[in-house]
């Protein structure tokens, strides 16, 4: 070893390994640490001193939903579940007809969860109690649409405003969920039962249908209603017409004038010339000449039902008699006789038949020294009757 190397391991500053220089550095480290903590990596005390703090940066209102917000999501799921429940309650009190209150329910969602709780009862009470509620606290395009995505809830209203003979706004409303033909249709029937308003309305109907048969009933009935002034039925006026001037072919131009039909035109002067005691115009109207200048019925209606008429309202046997008597049909013939008892007309076919022993039997059950009775007897005692027994 060199002098060099001496005066190398004899500096001062290049001291050698000991247990007591660690003890020194622990001691150090100790010391230095309460003056360190808490800073970061390339901090400084000072730089930490010049931050901001984050409600200077951030304002309350954001901060609180920053922390609270699990908890407004809690207190927004409670808060419905405990508005369900008050509605559930309500509902169910309508339904067992117990007191209640829907003034509490303001906001649309509210009025919308307690018609979708009346709908689930099925309970029609309580479905048109909450519907009411809507239409009175609700804008009318609002309610209408709430009543177009409801379509169970639209039919209890609209039997609703039936019932109460509220008929423009049934009739808006049925327009307004498509159904047309049915609020034509209304409007037509209140129409018809007031006089009063009926034109009005009739002309409203004409506007609403979109079927030309439809269209022209209505228009036949504008027609009819501005002819008489008033609101009658054709047959009304046909009767009116026929009392007033007791005239067949004028009765049937005001008949064709309407498209009345020729049964219901018969049938209506029928019961016209009846009601008068007019057996001429009957015949009038019944028997028409063929061109041998002879009787012949010219009639629509069924026989049997119009001789049922005449019988009913006290027409002469003579009457009765001369109709059945133009029946072609034998047996329908006699047996129409024999319920009117048009008694000659079964003599005849007695006399037809060559039944003398009939005939003497049915003698015995007219009427002595009536029309009927002498007929009878003239026929027994004709000598040119050839009997078969």
């Amino acid at each position: 070893m060199n002098s060099t190397d001496d005066e190398y391991w004899n500096e001062k500053s290049f001291e050698g390994f000991s247990f007591e220089d660690e003890e020194k550095e622990l001691n150090l480290v100790q010391k230095i640490r309460p003056e360190s903590e808490g800073l970061q990596i390339g901090s400084t005390k000072a730089k930490l001193e010049n931050v901001e703090s984050l409600d200077t940066l951030l304002s309350k209102e954001i901060l609180d939903k920053i922390f609270i917000k699990q908890d407004s999501k809690s207190n927004k799921i409670n808060s419905t579940q405990k508005k369900l429940n008050c509605i559930k309650s309500t509902i169910e009190s309508i339904v067992r007809s117990q007191t209640y209150t829907l003034e509490p329910y303001h906001s649309l969602v509210e009025k919308t969860m307690l018609l979708k709780e009346a709908l689930d009862t099925e309970d029609g009470n309580a479905i048109l109690t909450v519907v009411i509620f809507l239409t009175n606290t609700l804008k009318k395009g609002i309610f209408q649409r709430i009543l177009r995505d409801n379509p169970i809830a639209a039919s209890h209203y609209v039997q609703y405003l039936y019932s109460k003979q509220y008929i423009d706004e049934l009739v808006d409303t049925l327009e307004m969920l498509g159904r047309t033909k049915d609020a034509m249709m209304m409007l037509f029937k209140f129409g018809c039962r007031n006089p009063h308003n009926c034109l009005q309305r009739f002309n409203v109907c004409a506007n609403l249908s979109d079927e030309q048969y439809d269209k022209q009933i209505i228009s036949q009935l504008i027609h009819l209603v501005g002819k008489s002034g008033q609101f009658v039925s054709v047959v009304s006026l046909v009767t009116d017409k026929c009392k007033e001037q007791q005239n067949v072919q004028s009765c049937r131009v005001l008949a064709n004038e309407f498209n009345l039909s020729a049964k219901q035109l018969e049938a209506t002067l029928l019961m016209t010339f009846c009601q008068l005691q007019n057996w001429i115009l009957v015949d009038d109207m019944l028997l028409n000449k063929n061109w041998l200048g002879k009787d012949k019925l010219a009639l629509s209606l069924p026989i049997g039902e119009t001789v049922k008429l005449l019988h009913n309202n006290g027409a002469p046997s003579s009457s009765l008699t001369r109709y059945i008597k133009m029946i072609k049909d034998s047996d329908e013939r006699l047996e129409l006789a024999k319920k009117f008892n048009c008694h000659h007309i079964i003599i005849d076919d007695f006399a037809l038949k060559k039944d003398r022993r009939g005939l003497l039997v049915y003698k015995t059950t007219l009427q002595k020294q009536s029309e009927s009775y002498y007929y009878a007897d003239v026929i027994l005692k004709s000598p040119n009757m050839k009997w078969k027994n």
